[in-house]
C-alpha cells in the first residue's frame, strides 16, 4: 500500500509542484520570519518542526531523489508533504 501511494506521486508535474511549493514555503518563512516564529513557534513550538519536515519532505520529493526502502518512503511520503505544507503556506501568506 505505502508503494502504490508513493508511486501516485512519481509524475513530473507533481515533483515540480513539490520543487515549487517548498520554495515559496522557504520564502514565506525568510520573508515573514517573525509572523512565523509568533504564530508556529509560540505557544506549540512543534508546529515550525511539522512545517519544517513537510517542507523537507517536499524538497526531497521535488528535486527528484527516488527512494527504494518501504519504510523511509513511508516516513517521506510527499501526500504527508502537501498536507502539512499547504494550510502552512497558506496560513502565513493570507495573514
Amino acid at each position: 500500500m505505502i508503494n502504490s501511494l508513493y508511486n501516485v506521486t512519481r509524475k513530473g508535474w507533481l515533483k515540480a509542484l513539490s520543487f515549487i511549493l517548498a520554495t515559496a514555503m522557504f520564502a514565506a518563512i525568510l520573508m515573514n520570519s517573525f509572523m512565523f516564529a509568533q504564530h508556529f513557534g509560540g505557544s506549540i513550538p512543534y508546529l515550525a518542526i511539522l512545517v519544517f519536515y513537510g517542507m523537507a519532505i517536499l524538497w526531497i520529493h521535488g528535486i527528484g531523489f527516488e527512494i527504494k526502502s518501504t519504510p523511509f518512503k513511508l516516513i517521506f511520503l510527499p501526500i504527508t508533504g502537501y498536507l502539512i505544507t499547504t494550510p502552512a503556506f497558506l496560513y502565513i501568506v493570507l495573514n
